[in-house]
């Protein structure tokens, strides 16, 4: 080990309250304990809720995800008019064409995700009625799984340090007890001395 790797050790091990203070009292101690039990009890449960939860609502996510797929079809569609797209909006409306299975033409208002001109194909879903439906969400998935993971990591994160602070508060008002109860002592023993 080199000077300036045990030099960082002791360093953090000072800060942490684990060197051979003999000033630091029993609850200074104690206090370092449970916050590196509380961080590691974060740590393992934050990488255990990654893996089930959101491993669970991803898998469910992208179940849901296949069976509506599964619902829908796909045809490809001309374009026979199109609007203006709105500057805060990505959608353009447009009107669409397209043959159904029984060989009718279909006509309906559509909204394209790309701008399109007159004459321009798109490729459109159509649900089991025949009706043009917006695309399925490709990243509800994922978006919905980190959403509750961060939901659940967050909340464990509160309850650790909740714990904490809680414990520390304790610990607090017992050291300036024992802080006046040695005040006094002290008074007492060298206030005579006239």
């Amino acid at each position: 080990m080199t000077d300036h790797s045990a030099s960082v050790l002791r360093r953090t091990c000072r800060r942490a309250g684990f060197d051979r203070n003999p000033m630091r009292r029993r609850e200074d101690r104690v206090q370092s304990t449970c916050g590196i039990v509380l961080t590691l009890a974060f740590l393992i449960g934050a990488t255990l809720l990654v893996f089930l939860v959101g491993g669970s609502v991803y898998a469910a996510e992208n179940r849901a995800v296949q069976a509506e797929t599964a619902k829908l079809h796909q045809v490809s569609a001309l374009v026979i008019e199109a609007g203006k797209a709105p500057l805060y909006s990505p959608i353009t409306p447009t009107r669409v064409a397209w043959r159904a299975p029984d060989g009718t033409e279909r006509t309906a208002d559509y909204s394209s995700t790309k701008i399109v001109k007159p004459g321009a194909t798109l490729t459109i879903w159509l649900n089991e009625s025949g009706n043009p439906v917006a695309p399925p969400a490709e990243s509800r998935a994922a978006s919905k799984a980190v959403l509750l993971t961060s939901g659940a990591v967050l909340g464990v994160l509160t309850v650790c340090v909740a714990g904490y602070l809680g414990l520390r508060y304790a610990l607090d008002r017992r050291r300036l007890r024992q802080w006046e109860t040695e005040w006094v002592t002290a008074d007492l023993l060298w206030g005579n001395r006239g």
